[in-house]
């Protein structure tokens, strides 16, 4: 004999075909957090520690972010800039704006004096901090190089060359090397700040009259302040890593830090995001955990840095291979922060990221140096209509009246 079913049992079995399964909710909420309250959430229960190893919660992270990136404070009112090397022969670079991030729109800006003519220069830390630029550029003569920058104002022309520091005139027995340039802004001082490792060669000299044990060659920080319009070394702690050059795309500043990367073996591997607090002048760093799958034997790893929608991200590939995967970090300090969000490609030709534009869209160099958009939701490309080499830089411009001058005053 069937059992009956009453109606209010039949009502609830309605009602609850209905209802929202109480995870569904939870991931469509959780989904919309920032990074850094979303991992710290992973110890509520246990269905919450595995957030990222469910594919449905990221997919919804992943639209959520997308989404978000082109209403962040870093990718409104600007124009994408871009810097080109236009003359390959001689190494020229040229910057363009991209109203719309179509080459064909572009509006040429004049370099400022020091650079017009001049080889090789570069945007420091790929960033434009109220209108106002850090051009910097390495020379070398030997193994001994030298290093010099201006900032420049496009709006108003206006630029200041940056002093040498006194370091730079060392004793003969010991040669300066620069290995690695950051700019930022101190919002406390209202200041603006160069910061670069400089490690020294050993050259033996005996007629240099200055005892071994005064001989020192332990790489230093450096810090160029604005409002002092002078050069003093930092009292920190230098993380034992290799900086790689800052024209390699592994330096990015955001909310007054600047960020780089540092690498601690022969393949890039392994390593961890150094960070320069322009404010407290603090240095920290974040391990990084494994985050490319495939194997890449013998092989070195390629690692850009980059921001999008606000956050620090990581963009990595085993050289010459056309898989990208790219990692945002939650909180610094944090190595359980990182969350790795996409996987771009493969895709044949692609061979290295040039930066982000003000869509949030990723520019990439093809093999023969077209440069492309890759969209990180669709993977859809779409040309720019411009080549470009390796070295070629991207972000975000935002015009300002600021006087550099008046900084000092």
């Amino acid at each position: 004999m069937e059992k009956s079913v009453s109606a209010a049992e039949k009502k609830l079995k309605v009602r609850n075909n209905l209802h929202i399964h109480d995870d569904d909710l939870a991931f469509s909420i959780l989904s919309k957090l920032p990074l850094k309250p979303l991992k710290r959430f992973g110890c509520v229960c246990k269905l919450w520690s595995l957030l990222f190893e469910n594919a449905h919660f990221i997919k919804m992270l992943r639209t959520n972010f997308l989404s978000n990136s082109h209403s962040g404070s870093d990718h409104s009112g600007g124009d994408t800039f871009l810097l080109l090397d236009e003359d390959v022969p001689r190494h020229h670079a040229v910057l363009y704006l991209l109203p719309n991030e179509r080459f064909e729109n572009r509006i040429k800006l004049d370099l400022p004096p020091p650079f017009q003519e001049d080889a090789n220069p570069y945007i420091l830390s790929s960033v434009n901090i109220n209108g106002i630029f850090c051009i910097g550029q390495d020379k070398h003569n030997g193994m001994v190089n030298t290093f010099r920058a201006v900032l420049w104002n496009p709006a108003t022309t206006e630029f200041m060359v940056i002093p040498p520091s006194p370091d730079e005139s060392v004793p003969p027995y010991r040669d300066p090397f620069f290995k690695f340039h950051g700019f930022g802004y101190d919002r406390d001082r209202d200041d603006y700040k160069v910061i670069r490792y400089m490690s020294f060669f050993h050259l033996t000299d005996e007629e240099e009259d200055v005892p071994d044990e005064d001989r020192s060659y332990d790489p230093i920080l450096e810090i160029y302040s604005l409002k002092s319009n002078s050069w003093r070394i930092l009292d920190v702690n230098i993380a034992d890593f290799n900086y790689d050059r800052p024209w390699l795309g592994t330096g990015v500043y955001i909310d007054g830090v600047c960020h780089w990367w540092g690498n601690n073996d022969l393949y890039n591997s392994t390593g961890c995001l150094v960070s320069f607090d322009c404010c407290n002048e603090v240095l920290s760093t974040t391990p990084m955990l494994l985050d490319i799958d495939e194997r890449c034997d013998f092989e070195i790893i390629e690692r850009r840095l980059v921001v999008l929608n606000n956050s620090i991200a990581l963009i990595s590939n085993c050289l010459n291979a056309t898989t990208f995967h790219i990692s945002t970090l939650g909180e610094l300090g944090v190595m359980e922060s990182w969350i790795k969000l996409f996987v771009v490609g493969p895709i044949p030709s692609i061979e290295c990221p040039i930066g982000v534009g003000k869509k949030g869209d990723i520019c990439f160099k093809r093999e023969n140096d077209e440069l492309v958009w890759i969209d990180l939701s669709s993977q859809i490309i779409d040309e720019i209509g411009v080549k470009g080499d390796k070295y070629a830089r991207m972000g975000i411009y935002k015009e300002s009246l600021l006087s550099i001058g008046g900084i000092n005053n």
